[in-house]
């Protein structure tokens, strides 16, 4: 590997790694692949985020399903159920989430590819009707290196918007200005990512950097 490469992917890592330990919140993510076949999957996500400063911990249960439609296009389902508590109060809630998604994706190289997710999601809290329902688009870019740097096989950012459809408001922001993803096994691999978070509060918008994983298993 050239050292201009080697130059690169070690800034990336510093560059990732310093604003991490800056973190104010804890996200880690799971998937739990089961079924796959050359035009559809199935999987399971978990998740837990934690915000050890406001208290808010969300754990998330979500069965999925994926189907491509063409080449560039692919749809998707998941019914996902949360459980929403605030550690320092001890109230807890539930919320259950039906989600639909299509995701148009395009390979601008052999390694970099471009995607697009659309998700809408309809939730429903606790003792409530159908409310605060949320359209979500993510724009990520991924670079899978040619050759890995020891488990590192690739670099990724993106930028995700959530807009609230019954005020028809960008009410949140969630930006990954870089990505690793490190292979672990034959069937497993996980992402190390930083996000800066941001909530639009009032008129004013409010920022939180996080820590996050992401780790992927397929049966």
């Amino acid at each position: 590997m050239c050292l201009i490469m080697r130059f690169f992917l070690i800034l990336s890592l510093c560059l990732t790694m310093a604003p991490c330990a800056l973190a104010e919140e804890w996200w880690a993510w799971s998937s739990l692949e089961f079924w796959r076949d050359e035009t559809r999957c199935a999987w399971l996500f978990l998740g837990n985020r934690l915000d050890a400063e406001d208290g808010a911990y969300v754990q998330i249960v979500s069965p999925r399903y994926r189907q491509a439609l063409a080449p560039w296009l692919d749809a998707g389902i998941g019914l996902s159920l949360l459980s929403i508590e605030n550690t320092l109060t001890q109230d807890r809630s539930l919320q259950f989430r039906p989600e639909l998604e299509l995701n148009p994706h395009l390979d601008l190289t052999p390694h970099l590819s471009l995607e697009l997710r659309n998700r809408m999601e309809w939730r429903r809290n606790e003792e409530e009707g159908l409310t605060t329902h949320r359209l979500r688009q993510r724009l990520q870019l991924a670079w899978e290196l040619p050759r890995p740097l020891g488990p590192l096989t690739r670099l990724f950012a993106n930028n995700e918007w959530l807009i609230d459809a019954h005020l028809r408001q960008w009410s949140e922001n969630r930006l990954i200005p870089l990505g690793l993803t490190f292979k672990m096994g034959p069937k497993a691999d996980v992402d190390l990512f930083y996000m800066v978070l941001s909530r639009r509060v009032s008129a004013a918008w409010e920022h939180e950097s996080v820590l996050g994983t992401w780790l992927r298993l397929r049966f």
